[in-house]
């Protein structure tokens, strides 16, 4: 700061006045005139200031002869400081006066800087030429060096060190003395006390996160600092009000600052440079830096405080979305592709992705990855600032992969550039992508078809077991037994790697393998195994099977039963016929007992559709048959088979190959007038109701049928409720609240079929082996005739849907346990062994007849009513 006043001089009688000056000083507590002050030595190398009005000897000798000749006449000390500034943030300028007689015999002219808070001296400088001040001579006539009594200096020695404080009261002492250095005799002149510029000045030039951490430069220059020689840095959480941690700084040079504030003494020295540790810091708050400069070396004491402004790291928008678009494993190596989009990246700028086993807990691999645009997310998120920059397509290389094993990507942006991302200290936001388990395999057979010695297979074959088990095989089995076996070198097949990316190794999958195989050891069924194995191949492998490729194959496409004849017409194909050149039709009972024989002459008929499907078979295009045969009277209402014979033997006989159709029933008979209950239903034209399925029991309640070779039913159980007083809705609710004790498939009244579960599992509502075995329905008990008739067709129909949907074909229940019909008294009867004493539905069924027809009704004649509606289907 700049001090300066301006005093005229004006005449009072005969006397000129500097009143002003006397006044100011007065009220400045300064004391003025012929004080003596002892200021401390100064150092031996003095600065000197030079000025424009050099004085030659011979006038000084001059000057002190009128100095002393004036004293009699004037023996005052004036003087006054006219200005003083800090200047290039060290040096004091100072211009002023100082006019007494009292000068002669003393020619060493000094300026000392005192710290009289302190009653320290700062440093001096001593003054060598005056300067001319014709205005203080006027106002001074009898002070003889008052012409020349100015000063003006640069004091550049000053030890601000010594200042404890910016109010200390710092004077200007004018000196004249008679020693060299200043001491000796000497008068002297104080000023008022200067003043310092006492504002606080600072900017923050940067305050971010950078290489995992929140680094903070800036500058802060203030002349409150004198006194206090501690700078802290302090990071201040402005959010929960509490400071986070403080770093004591050590000055750097600001050159700029200097220029701009020359009148601040540590203004050169005013920069800091400093970062801090993210352990325990929130960028969701608002955090603040404080620069304080402290007389405490632990920053507290007396100190002075800049707060820069609050800054909040934590984007606006707190959203973390991603996308895993694609997880290649086609080529061996992993490659990735997705997109990660948070504004956390704003700060934690560097992008990590990881391959997480999430089977054994360990990090597989990570990678540094540089950000692609995504203009379709950022279309999506358009809040999302980062959201155009958020795309990643990233290579693994090759990893250490582990089949069966479950894996994560993980998309990361951090702080902490360097590992993974994440040293315990760093700043992470992660977005876990949804796992991959690496249990996948796939594999097709593109052709299957005859060479001349085997077969040729071409196809494709993939698996995450190839990971560990790199060897590929191609095994023909013949009805399960191994025939041959190839090891296969996998070729390129694109089109596969396209389908299946992320299974392992996908692209490698093709293969074009020839098996020779003799003839006669391939006359079952084929299939082929391809296998991925390790180093032994029967000991560590994974396999997966084709599709079966039968060599005896063949359909009766259509069987047409008249009165009187049978029309069959077909294919049969197979690997074995080429020295079979006779073909036999044969009729054969439910129990495998011959009853018809034909020859076929009408063969060989085109079937390109045949050789489309079987190309490996030879002769399949020529495979086609048909025949048309009279009835015998002994097939009529019985259920029979008709097997097609390839054969050598122009009888039908010798060596043969059979093809077998599903089960006939030639020309069922039935028999509904001999019953008055069915004569009524057929008279009155009664239809069934249409199934309505509605499973309220749940389908995992039981398995598959326990008690047959094939898991599916093969009798129908007729039940009774026995409650004469429930609806249908009620019976049915009941069940579902306690199916864990019983319950059946169905149940049925006289206008609805209701199916409760379903048939493909066991009921529990007979005792076993018959749940084992049966569809089960339960007869609601209805009340009036036609109520009575309507509700047995919809318990024939339903019986005969479900014979027929399972492939059985009516026929009553037998004490050795055959039959498919079956009342729950016959299983009492017959196959219970004493775990069932029911009766139902006989007692129901004589009830109602009896009531309502004046009549019977028993099983034989619902036997009647099942094969009718069977016939009607």
């Amino acid at each position: 700061m700049e001090i300066k006043k301006h005093y005229k001089l004006y005449k009072d009688g005969k006397n000129w006045c500097a009143m002003a000056l006397a006044v100011a000083a007065v009220s400045a507590g300064l004391v003025l005139g012929n004080t003596n002050v002892k200021a401390d030595t100064p150092t031996d190398n003095v600065p000197v200031v030079k000025t424009t009005n050099p004085t030659t000897g011979d006038a000084n000798a001059e000057l002190a002869s009128q100095e002393k000749a004036a004293q009699a006449k004037d023996n005052g000390n004036y003087g006054y400081l006219d200005a003083a500034q800090v200047v290039n943030n060290n040096d004091l300028h100072v211009s002023g006066w100082q006019a007494t007689n009292q000068a002669a015999g003393k020619d060493n002219r000094y300026l000392v800087a005192y710290d009289s808070t302190t009653n320290t001296e700062l440093g001096r400088t001593s003054v060598t030429e005056n300067v001319a001040r014709p205005d203080v001579a006027k106002a001074y006539p009898d002070v003889v060096n008052a012409k020349d009594s100015g000063y003006q200096a640069t004091m550049n020695n000053l030890d601000w060190s010594k200042v404890k404080s910016v109010d200390d009261q710092i004077h200007i002492v004018s000196r004249y003395s008679d020693a060299a250095n200043g001491e000796g005799n000497h008068v002297d002149n104080w000023s008022q006390p200067i003043n310092l510029d006492k504002g606080n000045y600072a900017y923050l030039d940067n305050f971010g996160v950078k290489d995992n951490q929140l680094q903070v430069s800036g500058w802060n220059a203030t002349n409150k600092a004198l006194g206090k020689a501690n700078h802290y840095v302090i990071l201040y959480d402005r959010t929960a009000g509490h400071e986070i941690t403080r770093v004591k700084v050590e000055p750097t040079v600001r050159p700029d600052v200097a220029k701009a504030y020359s009148q601040v003494i540590n203004a050169k020295d005013s920069g800091f440079n400093t970062a801090f540790s993210l352990v325990g810091i929130d960028l969701n708050h608002e955090l603040q830096i404080i620069s304080r400069y402290s007389d405490a070396a632990n920053g507290e004491g007396n100190y002075v405080s800049y707060w820069y402004a609050p800054k909040k790291f934590a984007p606006a928008n707190t959203s973390n979305q991603g996308s895993l678009d694609s997880f290649n494993l086609s080529n061996g190596q992993l490659i990735v592709s997705g997109w990660h989009a948070t504004d956390y990246s704003q700060v934690e700028n560097n992008h990590y992705l990881i391959l997480f086993d999430n089977t054994n807990k360990t990090q597989v691999k990570s990678i540094k990855v540089t950000n692609v645009a995504r203009p379709d997310v950022a279309k999506a998120y358009p809040t999302v600032a980062t959201a155009g920059q958020s795309g990643f397509n990233a290579n693994f290389g090759t990893v250490n992969l582990t089949p069966g094993h479950n894996y994560s990507l993980v998309s990361r942006y951090s702080t902490l550039d360097g590992g993974n991302g994440d040293n315990g200290q760093s700043k992470i936001t992660d977005y876990w992508f949804n796992p991959v388990t690496l249990d996948q395999q796939a594999s097709y057979i593109d052709g299957f078809t005859k060479t001349d010695n085997g077969y040729n297979v071409k196809g494709w074959m993939i698996s995450d077991q190839s990971i560990n088990k790199p060897n590929a095989y191609l095994i023909l089995l013949n009805d399960g037994s191994e025939i041959d076996r190839v090891h296969v070198d996998l070729t390129d097949r694109p089109d596969v790697a396209k389908v299946y990316p992320s299974i392992y190794n996908s692209q490698k999958s093709g293969f074009d393998v020839n098996f020779k195989v003799d003839p006669a050891k391939a006359n079952g069924t084929l299939k082929v195994i391809m296998r991925f194995a390790g180093d032994d191949a029967n000991k560590d492998f994974s396999d997966q099977y084709s599709q079966d490729y039968p060599t005896n194959a063949g359909n009766f496409d259509n069987i047409h039963v008249t009165a009187s004849q049978v029309s069959l017409s077909g294919w049969h194909a197979s690997t074995q016929a080429g020295n079979k050149p006779y073909e036999w039709l044969i009729v054969l009972d439910n129990n495998g007992q011959e009853l018809y024989r034909q020859e076929i002459t009408d063969k060989g008929l085109g079937r390109n559709d045949v050789q489309n499907v079987y190309p490996y078979i030879e002769g399949a295009n020529k495979s086609g048959f048909q025949v048309t045969m009279n009835i015998p009277t002994k097939m009529q209402g019985h259920l029979v088979r008709f097997i097609h014979r390839l054969t050598d033997d122009k009888n039908g006989n010798g060596n043969f190959i059979d093809l077998s159709s599903n089960p006939v029933l030639v020309n069922l008979q039935y028999n509904l007038n001999e019953n008055g209950i069915n004569r009524y239903i057929l008279n009155s034209h009664i239809n069934h109701a249409t199934i309505t399925v509605n499973h309220v029991i749940p389908a995992d309640t039981t398995d598959v049928y326990s008690e047959t070779e094939d898991g599916k039913p093969n009798m129908v159980v007729v039940h009774e409720t026995a409650n004469p007083n429930d609806s249908i809705w009620g019976e049915i609710n009941y069940e579902k609240a306690h199916y864990n004790n019983a319950f059946v498939h169905a149940f049925v009244d006289g206008d609805q079929i209701i199916e409760i579960s379903p048939t493909d599992h066991e009921a529990w509502g007979a005792a076993y082996p018959a749940n084992g075995r049966a569809v089960q329905f339960e007869q609601v008990e209805v009340y009036g005739a036609n109520n009575f008739a309507r509700e047995l067709v919809n318990a024939a129909y339903y019986t005969a849907y479900k014979m027929n949907e399972y492939g059985m074909v009516p026929s009553l229940a037998q004490a050795n346990g055959t039959g498919t019909l079956w009342s729950h008294h016959n299983v009492t009867q017959y196959i219970a062994n004493g775990k069932t004493d029911h009766t139902d539905p006989d007692g129901y069924w004589a009830n109602r007849a009896s009531r309502y027809f004046g009549t019977s009704y028993t099983m034989k004649d619902f036997f009647e009513l099942v094969k009718y509606e069977y016939s009607h289907l």
